[in-house]
């Protein structure tokens, strides 16, 4: 037992450590700063804070568009680091630790200890997770509460204290106000409650129908007491009911539309009815593209930062690696249907509100963490069946099954990092090089501008300000050599023609 504690120590803090080698890194790039990452919800997410400080309840005097429950806690964050960004990115480092944490907690209570510590390992070197926990946006957290309220759930389940049937009802209405789709699980709470197999979930003594109904009606309840202030402000200033943020229709068009891709696109086609063919044919376009082992990229793209964040290399754990293992791992957890019932389905809705909508890899975070467990399970089950039990066929038709799956889906694009990416990527260095000249950051502007020219070379921009980072630097002979680059490739740049020839003019 005390080697297993120093075991789960040990890997929450290399998870510590891989996720703050990250940020120290990621200082250097464009990405560390929100404020300069327009239509981004980045820069989204921390006005929004800001407007929260000034305005708590009224912020902007508009309906929430997003769920506010992310802004509202950065805003907090705001207060307690004073408005720094290594502050704010550090609390968050330690919420995505110990949310490895609670996924060892629930593989334990699932299962065993052994399990709950291999998913747990898996998700803190999992490279999409440390991407996402050192970022402004609101993924990791959504992701936190998610599994904070599973857990406690099953620990409820256990333990029949109404305090802890409490807590389950508040987690999940902050889930709920992180991540409104949390309401897909709710019809599979009900059903579940009542053909869990123990007759007594709470310390009262009224029917075996009498408990699941009241623990319900708490979760209900409670919920909807956390979230009843937002319904309230929205109603205040919008004079319409909108019990958490409005942006629901909208997600579903970009999903649900003729001309839908399945990914993060807006769509200009007719809205498909869920009766149609069509809406059915896109359905499984997406639940496609969710099992694809690409990591599908919004607002960030994680091979990007592979190439920027030298210690993300650690981060050796990837998708088609734990979700194929993970999918057949699920299926042992039908041999205990109703003690599992939750996780199963808990696990199943997390993939279905994705696919229900559109795909990119921040939102797969939950499905990863269900998933991570039921590998675990499916791994140290094979190895019992095999080496301790000498039983073979099970186990080599699973990880049969598992292998097919995983070379199937074991898709990318001809290009990790499309040119949209690209585009992106060299409109936020230089707002970046540019900002960091003006503040007189002539080191950090030679970082982000060396990035830059790594991943575009061929880019004019990126040669000039490169020519202008060495100018700074009081280099002007490397200066005059990237301007003379620039006016290669692009001989009609009238600012680089003008900056050559004032060097020139001043020797």
């Amino acid at each position: 037992m005390k080697n297993k504690k120093i075991i789960i120590y040990l890997i929450l803090f290399c998870a510590f450590l891989i996720r703050i080698s990250y940020l120290f890194f990621l200082r250097d790039t464009v990405f560390y700063d929100p404020y300069i990452m327009d239509k981004h919800d980045q820069k989204t997410f921390i006005l929004w804070a800001e407007q929260i400080l000034k305005h708590p309840f009224y912020v902007d005097g508009k309906v929430f568009y997003m769920a506010p429950f992310y802004p509202y806690f950065l805003s907090f964050l705001f207060l307690i680091t004073g408005g720094n960004l290594f502050g704010i990115y550090l609390i968050q480092i330690l919420i995505d630790v110990f949310l490895c944490y609670l996924i060892y907690l629930l593989g334990k209570t699932l299962v065993k200890e052994e399990v709950g510590i291999l998913a747990c390992l898996f998700y803190a070197f999992y490279k999409t997770s440390v991407v996402y926990s050192v970022s402004i946006l609101s993924d990791s957290l959504i992701t936190f509460l998610y599994i904070a309220f599973i857990t406690c759930l099953y620990i409820a389940l256990k333990k029949h204290k109404l305090k802890l049937w409490i807590l389950t009802g508040i987690l999940l209405g902050f889930s709920a106000l992180a991540k409104p789709t949390i309401g897909i699980f709710l019809p599979f709470l009900l059903i579940g409650l009542f053909i869990y197999s123990e007759k007594d979930i709470i310390p009262l003594k009224i029917s075996f129908l009498g408990q699941r109904i009241l623990v319900f009606s708490i979760l209900i309840f409670l919920s909807g007491l956390v979230i009843l202030p937002v319904t309230i402000r929205n109603w205040y200033v919008g004079k319409i009911f909108i019990p958490i943020c409005s942006n629901g229709p909208e997600n579903w068009r970009i999903g649900n539309s003729s001309d839908s891709i399945g990914l993060f696109y807006y769509p200009t086609g007719e809205l498909l009815s869920v009766f149609s063919i069509d809406f059915w044919k896109l359905f499984l376009k997406k639940l496609n593209l969710f099992f694809i082992s690409y990591e599908w990229p919004q607002n960030l793209n994680v091979y990007l930062m592979d190439g920027l964040v030298p210690s993300l290399k650690f981060a050796f754990v990837r998708f088609g690696f734990i979700v194929p293992l993970g999918l057949f791992g699920l299926i042992l957890f039908f041999r205990n249907f109703k003690e599992n019932f939750f996780y199963i389905f808990f696990t199943i809705s997390n993939v279905l509100w994705v696919v229900l909508f559109f795909i990119t890899d921040r939102y797969r975070l939950p499905a990863i963490c269900c998933f991570s467990i039921s590998a675990s399970y499916l791994i140290l089950w094979t190895f019992d069946e095999i080496f301790k039990k000498k039983k073979f066929l099970k186990p080599f038709l699973l990880l049969l099954f598992a292998s097919i799956f995983a070379y199937m889906f074991n898709y990318a694009p001809s290009e990790l990092l499309p040119d949209e990416s690209k585009k992106i990527f060299g409109y936020l260095s230089a707002k970046g090089i540019e900002k960091d000249l003006r503040e007189g950051k002539v080191e950090k502007a030679y970082k982000k501008a060396t990035q830059y020219l790594k991943f575009l070379p061929s880019e004019p921009k990126s040669n000039f300000l490169m020519a202008i980072v060495y100018y700074e630097m009081g280099d002007k002979e490397k200066s005059i050599e990237f301007l003379n680059k620039t006016l290669k490739l692009k001989p009609d740049f009238e600012l680089a023609k003008n900056f050559l020839n004032d060097i020139i003019n001043k020797k």
